[in-house]
């Protein structure tokens, strides 16, 4: 009879044990698709800023085409007032693009580390 207790015993042990690991991996799992989204997310948002650097890039062409053209015509108010707006759409860019550069650098990677660190934690990988 203690032999099929201790088995049982053992048997319990193990189980609980794979069900506490097969448990922490799932939540891990969830994690780190939760951590992979909120990365996407802020590569979406630094696109997003690209375009809208594209957009007002698009714009300040059209500006400096007209500031050369009001430069041609007149010697010097229409054109010095368009070239400040394209000064100013510019610099909006720039500000856009920089922005949007340090999103896409800081989320590029995809990689879960916080939960594939905590995984190992518990499975005692480390």
């Amino acid at each position: 009879m203690s032999d099929n207790f201790g088995r049982y015993f053992v048997n319990a042990i193990v189980a609980g044990l794979l069900g506490r690991i097969s448990a922490v991996i799932k939540t891990e799992f969830e994690r780190a698709k939760q951590e992979t989204a909120a990365k996407l997310k802020g590569i979406g948002t630094g696109v997003g800023l690209f375009v809208g650097a594209g957009i007002f890039g698009f714009f300040a062409s059209g500006v400096l085409v007209a500031a050369a053209v009001l430069g041609l015509a007149t010697v010097w108010p229409a054109w010095l007032a368009a070239l400040t707006v394209a000064g100013g759409l510019l610099l909006i860019v720039l500000i856009l693009v920089l922005i949007g550069n340090a999103l896409i650098k800081k989320n590029k990677d995809l990689t879960p580390h916080e939960s594939i660190d905590n995984v190992k934690q518990v499975v005692g990988l480390n």
